[in-house]
């Protein structure tokens, strides 16, 4: 089975070919800033970047007729559940008129459905960031008409939980397995049974490489006093976590600095560990602690000092700890299309 998968990004559209589970070719189609500029908004950018996945495809002798699905990142659409969703009509225009943020990757699903229905073939969705399967306990906030959502990185925690499940030769919907993901952005889903039922979303959990986590409420209300809404609103994207600490997003430039002896710098790197941890051990209660493993991964997986450090502070609970390093999106993609190809799982039909 051929699969075109895409996965657009602000700067860029990550497109690629599978052959069932095999990456054929992949792409990184940059967009620079002067090109984006001349759209006033995300939905402005459609057909440019349709043009270029097409051309693309062209470029490598891909005729789209050969291709038996396309499946992309959700974006953001609102009442969703994780796993499979068909891309139709009434997503589309979730997308289009309601997206529960902006986001480039919602551009994805509208273009797969053009590709798709040009062809005849199906088209889906998989993991969005706004899979919603919460525990009702989790959702009520202290203030009546506000709830707490499931926003995180719902594709790479689900593709590496189904991992170690293979590993272990057990069932997925069999375990229940936190995953922490560690990347620019931190971020943890607690699978139970196959469903992510809480979350600790990325501006929640802790600081990452750019992204300053959570701050206090009254301490944030007190801080708008000081400093703009860009200033701060750059803080959680960007200009916050190694970056306002220590000038870098690159965690290897932070372990270069604590190889050279810059204490600040392993102070920053254990303070990191520190709260993960810390924030890890905070969705045991959801189970009343039945959890059959804690898996790292994301691009920070790879720094061991970082994954060493966390292994020791949750070694009291004694439960198996499973390090998976890696972003793994355009592989979860595909993976996840062709459980529902070869009816392996079953789509769930968008009703918004």
């Amino acid at each position: 089975m051929k699969l075109l998968v895409l996965n657009p990004g602000s700067t860029s559209t990550k497109v690629a070919i599978f052959e069932d589970d095999k990456e054929i070719t992949r792409k990184s189609l940059s967009h620079s800033k002067e090109e984006l500029s001349q759209f006033d908004t995300l939905l402005d950018q459609l057909e440019f970047r349709y043009n270029l996945i097409m051309d693309f495809l062209h470029e490598i002798g891909c005729a789209p007729s050969t291709l038996d699905c396309v499946v992309s990142r959700g974006g953001s659409p609102p009442n969703v559940a994780s796993g499979a969703t068909i891309i139709g009509d009434e997503l589309v225009t979730a997308l289009r008129e309601r997206p529960k943020e902006p986001h480039p990757a919602s551009l994805g699903p509208i273009i797969a459905d053009r590709i798709a229905k040009a062809q005849g073939i199906p088209a889906y969705i998989y993991d969005p960031i706004t899979a919603d399967e919460l525990n009702p306990l989790a959702k009520v906030f202290g203030v009546k008409g506000i709830e707490h959502d499931g926003m995180c990185h719902m594709l790479n925690t689900h593709a590496m939980g189904i991992l170690v499940a293979k590993e272990l030769n057990r069932p997925f919907e069999e375990l229940n397995l936190i995953v922490a993901h560690l990347g620019g952005g931190c971020s943890m889903a607690f699978w139970v049974k196959g469903h992510p039922i809480d979350v600790i979303p990325g501006d929640a959990c802790t600081f990452s490489s750019e992204r300053c986590g959570p701050i206090r409420g009254e301490k944030l209300l007190q801080l708008t006093k000081q400093y703009d809404y860009k200033t701060m609103e750059k803080w959680f994207h960007g200009q916050g976590g190694f970056v306002s600490l220590l000038g870098t997003n690159d965690l290897r430039e932070v372990e270069k600095m604590i190889v050279e002896g810059d204490e600040y710098a392993l102070l920053c790197e254990q303070a990191m560990a520190y709260h993960l941890a810390k924030k890890i051990a905070f969705l045991y209660p959801v189970t009343c602690g039945e959890v059959d493993g804690i898996i790292l991964t994301g691009g920070g997986a790879y720094w061991e000092r970082l994954t060493n450090d966390i292994q020791t502070r949750l070694a009291y609970l004694n439960t198996p700890i499973y390090v998976r390093p890696g972003e793994n999106e355009m592989q979860a993609l595909a993976e996840g299309a062709l459980r529902v190809m070869r009816g392996e799982e079953t789509a769930h039909e968008y009703v918004g």
